[in-house]
């Protein structure tokens, strides 16, 4: 039987279970499947229903985005792991330089190297560029989120200023896309961020490393809530005396925590085991010995507790390997592009990817429209 000869609603069940990025070859079968697979309704259904994505991760290298496929089965019993670049992402069929690179739900929230910002899903294709409410600076902090209360993901995004000169005074502010349109927040007094400080989303909200104004200028774990619009002062594991601390994200759900001492060879990492965030509870995965030399500028990394490994970029001056994976005694260097006479001139970034269909809001229109599809199920 063809595809053809089928019901719609059967058809409609089995695209539900194909995963986000192989659903994009289907997109040209007909205007009929084009539409259905850029429907909201097929969307949220598709999340509910397929299966999770194979393990990606994303690189930020020279200005670039790659997809990236990363494996270390075997690690531990001298099997070399791999990491190839599977594919290269072109921001509207265009080359257009990536500075910053925020990941959230499948989307990806830009900062490009001429001073525009977009939200961007890799696997669809779609992108919605953000105008600014005031110039750009490169210093700033963006973050994607969003409000979990809403019947449909309601996306948004937050803007802070970097300041680290007494007396702090960052302001931040938040671009709502059913409005199209910013609107300021408040200023932050008794905290701030590094310079180099990537933060990452766990189920709509954004996690940060931050530092405390007042002396002894403690790190502790800042939140952000899209849905309430505020910040949240939590706990790191103690002791946590690290002047190497980072961020990541276990499988696009879990918070991971790392902490080392630029003295020392050794990273520990933590996993967030606490359910909410009324009491804060870690346990530590991992403890491994990296290579001598790391610090704190442009430090980005992926665990994988399973093959007791860890993997990471961080900036080196005259260092042209820019990927770094330890795990028990071994300690390798791997250059994805094979760049080994190059320097590359800004800082690479690893993240974690969960391909999804995820849609952007075009603004008060597009929820209108939600409401009615909703209502139509």
């Amino acid at each position: 039987m063809q595809w053809g000869n089928l019901p719609q609603d059967l058809i409609e069940e089995i695209l539900y279970r194909v995963p986000a990025k192989s659903l994009s070859q289907f997109r040209s079968t007909s205007k009929q499947w084009h539409s259905l697979l850029k429907s909201t309704r097929f969307a949220k259904k598709h999340s509910a229903c397929a299966q999770k994505e194979e393990p990606l991760s994303i690189m930020l290298i020279d200005y670039r985005v790659f997809l990236v496929r990363i494996n270390l089965h075997g690690f531990h019993d001298n099997v070399a792991p791999s990491v190839n670049v599977a594919y290269q992402f072109n921001l509207n069929s265009s080359q257009v330089a990536i500075r910053n690179l925020f990941h959230c739900d499948g989307l990806l929230l830009c900062t490009t190297k001429d001073k525009r910002l977009v939200v961007w899903n890799p696997c669809s294709g779609e992108t919605k560029w953000v105008k600014l409410r005031d110039s750009y600076e490169t210093t700033d902090y963006y973050a994607l989120g969003y409000d979990k209360k809403s019947s449909c993901k309601q996306y948004k995004v937050l803007r802070m200023d970097l300041q680290v000169i007494l007396p702090i005074n960052n302001e931040f502010e938040i671009y709502d896309f059913t409005t199209n349109s910013w609107r300021v927040l408040g200023v932050a007094t008794d905290w701030f961020l590094s310079q180099y400080c990537h933060g990452v989303s766990v189920k709509g909200n954004t996690y940060w490393i931050a530092t405390q104004v007042q002396s002894p200028h403690a790190e502790f774990l800042l939140s952000f809530d899209f849905s309430t619009e505020r910040f949240q002062n939590l706990s790191l594991p103690q002791p946590f005396p690290f002047n190497i601390s980072a961020l990541s994200v276990v499988k696009d759900e879990q918070l991971c925590l790392l902490g080392g001492f630029y003295t020392e060879d050794t990273l520990h990492v933590w996993v967030k085991t606490s359910p909410d965030e009324s009491v804060m509870s870690w346990s530590k995965v991992l403890t491994v010995k990296a290579k001598s030399g790391i610090n704190n500028n442009g430090f980005s990394f992926l665990a994988d507790e399973e093959n007791k490994s860890l993997v990471y970029c961080n900036h080196y001056m005259n260092h042209s390997k820019i990927l770094h994976i330890v795990g028990g005694d071994k300690v390798i260097q791997v250059d994805p592009l094979d760049l080994s006479s190059t320097i590359i001139p800004s800082c690479p970034l690893l993240l974690n990817y969960v391909p999804s269909l995820a849609q952007i809001s075009k603004g008060a229109l597009l929820g209108i429209r939600r409401k009615r599809e909703e209502q139509s199920m």
